[in-house]
């Protein structure tokens, strides 16, 4: 499998949560291979919304379109998320995701 398999498995088997640590770069498995915020703008700006997004989908869940949540509107963000996907997954590293993949899959 490529990265971007392995994170949609990921987000398809509920480990949205696993995902956004990795893009985040506080999973335990997250090494020096993985470099964080891209330095490209665009890239960046999708990084930042994939951040936004993941965070909406372990809040809400993968499935809401909305929410309202201390007075603020909220909305998921699935669309820059598919833009980042197929722009490579910046900022993350194969070897990471693949990581967290073999060891989420051992609990399902």
């Amino acid at each position: 499998m490529n990265k971007v398999a392995d994170i949609r498995l990921l987000m398809d088997n509920g480990f949205a949560r696993d995902v956004l640590a990795l893009i985040e770069g506080e999973s335990e498995f997250t090494s020096d291979e993985s470099s964080g915020v891209p330095d490209h703008p665009d890239l960046k700006k999708l990084w930042v919304i994939s951040v936004h997004h993941l965070r909406f989908v372990v809040e809400f869940g993968q499935g809401e379109t909305s929410a309202v949540k201390g007075g603020k509107f909220r909305t998921p963000f699935p669309r820059e998320f598919e833009q980042w996907l197929q722009a490579g997954a910046p900022g993350v590293a194969s070897a990471d995701v693949d990581a967290c993949l073999r060891d989420r899959l051992l609990s399902i």
